[in-house]
């Protein structure tokens, strides 16, 4: 068991460790050329390997983005309680509350425990949280809805032209399947890189409520992912994944959408950084419990 929990678990801290220690070495790296490639070249073709495998039903596909609107909409609803008795600033902490880092760490844990069906199932939990990241996260931060900014993001549109390709049963020449998998293995070991690069560069402060935001972001996600487990009767592979991106630290881009707007971003830099290191403890025993499942 040990040695599963640790090929899941491994790979994931060295290679955002590399990312951390080489901004911390100070040697070169473009974070705005790889977050770009990520963002509009790699993405996008993992979204469309991962999608058109075959590895996962499409019935699946649906239960996965059911479970993740549900779990976003309880996180929302009990954050928000939570924030209102504490009297801590709500622009502040609830887009870190409800919103887990289910690309950067979530996307590479759950390929590397459940392989490519996994990647696929994770991928529609990812983009339902995405969805609401650019559209209730950045309202939240930003006070406004707009919607325009969430049909600028390219995995938006990725999922449109695989939703065409599947529904319409087109058949893509072999020469874009090949060149779109290839393009689609760098994104995961970069998404990792670029997370050890994030952590590295954040400016934190601390702050005795940060510590409380961070705990609750694992545990809160835990228990949320229980229940919408038992609410849809899930099992195996999808109750596993359920409960692996429901409990990921909190996302970097809170981090983005706090600066961006002026909402204390050094707080959300301190809950991103505890809570990831938290998950660096509660991982392994939670990887442990999915691949049993």
């Amino acid at each position: 068991m040990i040695s599963e929990v640790l090929t899941v678990i491994a790979p994931v801290f060295i290679i955002a460790g590399l990312g951390y220690f080489w901004v911390k070495r100070e040697l070169p790296f473009d974070n705005a050329t790889i977050s770009s490639l990520v963002m509009y070249v790699g993405s996008p073709c993992l979204i469309y390997s991962a999608l058109t495998s075959n590895a996962a039903e499409t019935t699946e596909l649906g239960t996965m983005g059911v479970s993740a609107f549900l779990v976003i909409l309880m996180s929302l609803i009990f954050s928000w309680v939570f924030l209102k008795i504490t009297g801590w600033k709500l622009t502040t902490y609830l887009p870190a509350l409800i919103h887990p880092n289910c690309g950067n760490m979530g996307l590479p844990l759950v390929l590397l425990a459940f392989g490519q069906e996994g990647l696929a199932l994770g991928m529609a939990y990812f983009f339902v949280n995405s969805i609401s990241q650019y559209t209730l996260g950045m309202a939240i931060s930003s006070g406004q809805f707009d919607i325009r900014q969430l049909m600028k993001q390219p995995i938006i549109w990725a999922v449109i032209f695989v939703l065409t390709v599947i529904l319409g049963d087109f058949q893509m020449p072999k020469w874009f399947n090949s060149t779109t998998s290839i393009l689609a293995g760098l994104t995961i070991p970069a998404m990792l890189i670029m997370l050890g690069t994030s952590l590295a560069k954040l400016n934190i402060a601390s702050f005795k409520e940060t510590i409380t935001i961070s705990f609750l972001r694992i545990l809160l996600g835990l228990g949320l992912g229980l229940l919408v487990i038992e609410m849809l009767s899930l099992s195996g592979i999808m109750a596993g994944i359920v409960l692996l991106q429901s409990a990921m630290p909190s996302a970097v881009f809170n981090y983005v959408f706090a600066d961006r707007f002026n909402r204390e971003s050094d707080k959300v830099a301190a809950v991103i950084l505890q809570s990831t290191l938290i998950s660096a403890l509660s991982l392994p025993l939670l990887v442990a419990w999915v691949i049993s499942l």
